[in-house]
This record gives C-alpha cells, sequence and structure tokens, in this order.
C-alpha cells in the first residue's frame, strides 16, 4: 500500500509540475499578447490624438472665421446708424430693388426674342435677308 501511496505522490507531484509548466507558458504567452496589444492601442491612440488635433484645429479655424463674419455684420449694422432691423429692411430692399431691375431686364429680352420669334415665323425676317444692301 506504501508503494501506491508513493506512486500517486509522484503522479500529483508530476502533474502539479506540468500544470506549473502550463501556467508559466500560458502567462508568458498573455504577457507577450499584452505587449502587442498594449503597443497597438498605444499605435490606434496616438493616430486618434493627431486626427482629432487636426480636427480641433480646422475647427478653431472655421470658427474664427465665422466669428469674423459675425463681427463684421455687427459693425455695418452699427455703422448704419440704426438698429439691425432698420439695417436688415433697408438691405431687403436692396435686394427686392436688384431683383426688380433684373426681372425687368429679362422681360425685355424675352419680349424682343419673341418678337424676332413671330417675325421668323411670319416670314418677316427672310424679307430683310433677302433685301439687297
Amino acid at each position: 500500500m506504501e508503494d501506491f501511496w508513493k506512486k500517486a505522490a509522484d503522479t500529483a507531484k508530476e502533474t502539479l509540475d506540468k500544470a506549473s509548466e502550463a501556467a508559466e507558458q500560458a502567462a508568458a504567452a498573455a504577457a507577450i499578447k499584452f505587449g502587442e496589444i498594449k503597443e497597438t492601442a498605444t499605435e490606434k491612440f496616438n493616430e486618434l490624438s493627431v486626427k482629432a488635433e487636426a480636427m480641433a484645429a480646422e475647427a478653431k479655424v472655421e470658427a474664427e472665421e465665422k466669428l469674423a463674419e459675425a463681427q463684421a455684420a455687427k459693425e455695418k449694422i452699427a455703422a448704419h446708424g440704426g438698429d439691425a432691423l432698420d439695417y436688415l429692411s433697408e438691405k431687403a430692399k436692396s435686394m427686392v430693388g436688384e431683383m426688380k431691375e433684373g426681372a425687368s431686364k429679362m422681360a425685355e429680352e424675352s419680349k424682343d426674342f419673341w418678337q424676332k420669334a413671330k417675325d421668323y415665323v411670319s416670314g418677316s425676317e427672310e424679307k430683310k435677308d433677302d433685301t439687297p444692301a
């Protein structure tokens, strides 16, 4: 029986040694993987940081441009002498005037076009071309 216990103890010790060795190998593999993951994460973090900084710089430039535009509009309104509503009202009137002017010009041009089309269809344009100069 003593032999049985000695054999069992030896087998247990061998199993424990193998388990210990396997655990050490697993820990070493895990440490390697952890190092790889840590390196990859650091690289990705650095890439994202660079991108984030670039985006922040672009946003800052855009914000500064918008602020400058707003400041210029504010100064125009202040230079106008009235309040913002007066300024906007005058701007709208000016734009309407420009649009009316453009519409009237287009109406004249289309009237001229239709007159030429009528003349062409009636043949009066051909008569003009046939007359010797």
